[in-house]
């Protein structure tokens, strides 16, 4: 009996420790720049993101059209910015 209890606990302690709720939080952030046409001469807009406490909202400044380009600026973690 006191066997079957520890093969329990055990098995327990490995599917607590691999849960999402235990892992930390860590999300990739861009910045995407949008440009009025394919030559990407003229920006128009961009996309900025914000940490919140374990998700990335994205705020639009400007104009969206589908010419944009991203660019990687960071972590976001659930202790904010993590910079490059």
């Amino acid at each position: 009996m006191a066997t079957r209890i520890l093969t329990s606990l055990a098995v327990a302690s490995v599917f607590l420790s691999a849960s999402p709720v235990s892992a930390s939080y860590r999300e990739a952030a861009y910045v995407t720049t949008l440009y009025s046409d394919a030559s990407h001469t003229t920006v128009v807009g961009h996309i900025y993101p914000e940490c919140g406490l374990n998700y990335i909202q994205y705020h639009l400044v400007g104009t969206y059209t589908y010419f944009a380009t991203d660019e990687f600026v960071g972590y976001c973690t659930e202790n904010g910015w993590e910079p490059l």
